[in-house]
């Protein structure tokens, strides 16, 4: 959906404010073994957030009829303002994750998960935005510099490419787990 500018940059400071919160409230009494149980449970949610990326950019962008024509909207234009709404993508993480977590598995478990997946989700906007909104080679970091790199001509393919594929946009993990990997352009996609 289309956002207003402020709207677009709030996932960028909105998201490490809950997190932080969500680390004060989830992990009272920090001792090693709370600490360890927390930040195991983050480095769960990083990861399961890459298969969520995945998920919801192949199957509810692509196929939905609910979503695809808001996405539909990204492809066409693809430096406009566009995407979820910070109050409504910050509800859901913590209606859909925290919560029942919580409730099954108890706070640090839950804080620790719903921080990673957040966290995730947060890196992925920052990514997204990189690729479609700087096109300098300017960076500080020959790391960056690559990594970013690579994720834009990734993306760029998953635009512009005849084949549908390359879905994920922080890792290209799961398009070749699932065979969604498209090649360099001119070539069909990896199976």
């Amino acid at each position: 959906m289309q956002l207003s500018k402020a709207g677009y940059y709030s996932d960028f400071v909105i998201y490490p404010i809950v997190a932080i919160a969500l680390i004060g409230v989830t992990s009272t009494h920090p001792t090693w073994s709370v600490a360890r149980e927390w930040l195991m449970a983050c480095v769960a949610g990083s990861m399961l957030w890459t298969l969520l990326e995945y998920g919801l950019h192949r199957i509810a962008l692509h196929r939905m009829r609910l979503f695809s024509p808001l996405h539909a909207e990204h492809h066409s234009a693809p430096r406009d303002f566009i995407g979820t709404p910070t109050w409504l993508s910050v509800s859901v993480w913590l209606g859909v994750v925290l919560l029942p977590v919580w409730a099954l598995a108890g706070s640090r478990v839950a804080g620790g998960l719903t921080v990673g997946i957040m966290l995730g989700y947060w890196w992925y906007g920052i990514v997204h935005h990189v690729i479609h909104h700087h096109t300098e080679k300017r960076t500080t970091s020959a790391f960056a510099a690559s990594y970013f790199g690579e994720r834009r001509a990734w993306h760029l393919r998953h635009h512009y490419s005849p084949h549908q594929g390359n879905y994920g946009v922080t890792t290209p993990l799961w398009d070749y787990v699932f065979g969604t990997a498209i090649g360099a352009p001119g070539s069909a996609a990896i199976s």
